[in-house]
């Protein structure tokens, strides 16, 4: 049954702009997907003002679905995207419940973790289905919601593929980093194992600010652009998500690998939550149990240029066969039950 002109299929609410990574990367991509199959699909970003929120939200086009990302609204506010859909979801791919780990002892920080887990928890509540971004996040929001989707956050591998095979590969090993400035906090326990071996590694930030804290002195930083990023990720041979093991980073979805993998650069990661899923430990990247390992498995991959170009490969093939946007997009659709494809026109 076709869609009344005046309505959409699925509207996407977000939290932020399109520089947002859960935004770019969980929104986007199935907002040209969607209109591509011939859906009535969009997206609009929520107002952080209350009183400006307020009007967006009582105006908001009507929809079969809309889809919350991320954001956590008030219930009265729940309650006006409620009468503007037939149905509601919630896509979250972070444990928004908890606290960053940088947050931990910070004045206000009590009031602050109390407020967002009463309205994680209210929210999965109150929608009618949440798309988890892997199966820590569903078990916690299965607490307060039985109807469960799981959906990684996925890569597209015709946009994000490996350097040339004839890119040069000269001394020194270049190791990388990419993400938000608040995720640099992470750094400082890679940085100081590398130290010892700096003269032989050219290690690489790529962020939104420049990383500003112990050892900077080792780093190459490079300012993130959004039509740069593939080729920024081509430049390293191998990609670093380091962690601290808590509730927070255990609901994190190892985007960052992924966009590593796709890119053929072989991950190094610490061994926490969804990144134990991803990687195959030892064939299309190295996960991180103990001190130490940062350095023994970058200096491993640095000396062994068949071991990366054959650990590079098998990354690749992750990415293309078990997280490819193109290939899981239908079950999104399938799970907010927008039916089949359409026919364009």
């Amino acid at each position: 049954m076709s869609t009344p002109e005046n309505i959409l299929d699925v509207l996407f609410l977000t939290p932020s702009g399109e520089t947002l990574p859960s935004v770019r990367f969980r929104v986007l991509p199935f907002v040209e997907a969607g209109r591509e199959t011939g859906l009535a699909i969009g997206w609009r970003r929520a107002p952080k003002a209350i009183h400006k929120r307020l009007l967006f939200l009582l105006t908001l086009p009507r929809a079969r679905v809309i889809v919350i990302q991320q954001k956590l609204f008030a219930p009265f506010e729940l309650a006006l995207i409620r009468r503007r859909c037939q149905r509601l979801a919630y896509d979250v791919d972070d444990a928004l419940w908890a606290l960053h780990p940088a947050e931990i002892g910070q004045p206000g920080m009590a009031e602050k973790s109390a407020k967002i887990a009463r309205r994680f928890a209210e929210t999965c509540a109150r929608v009618d289905l949440v798309v988890a971004g892997n199966n820590y996040l569903a078990e916690r929001a299965r607490e307060h919601q039985p109807n469960i989707f799981i959906l990684p956050t996925l890569i597209d591998t015709r946009k994000y593929t490996p350097a040339p095979p004839d890119a040069a590969n000269v001394p020194p090993f270049r190791v990388g980093w990419m993400g938000t400035s608040g995720n640099l906090w992470f750094l400082p326990e890679v940085l100081r194992e590398l130290a010892p071996h700096q003269d032989g590694l050219d290690i690489r930030v790529v962020a939104d600010k420049p990383y500003q804290g112990e050892l900077e002195e080792l780093v190459r930083f490079e300012r993130w652009s959004p039509t740069l990023e593939p080729d920024q990720l081509r430049g390293f041979q191998c990609g670093l998500m380091p962690l601290t093991d808590d509730e927070y980073t255990r609901g994190k979805c190892g985007f960052k690998i992924l966009q590593y993998m796709a890119t053929g650069v072989v991950p190094i990661a610490s061994a926490v939550g969804f990144n134990k899923e991803i990687i195959h430990h030892g064939m299309d990247g190295f996960l991180v149990r103990q001190p130490g390992d940062w350095a023994k498995y970058i200096l491993r991959l640095a000396s062994d240029q068949d071991l990366l170009e054959r650990m590079a490969w098998a990354a690749r093939q992750t990415a293309e066969q078990r997280f490819s946007l193109a290939a899981q997009t239908p079950n999104l659709w399938a799970a907010l039950g927008v039916g089949q494809e359409k026919e364009k026109g």
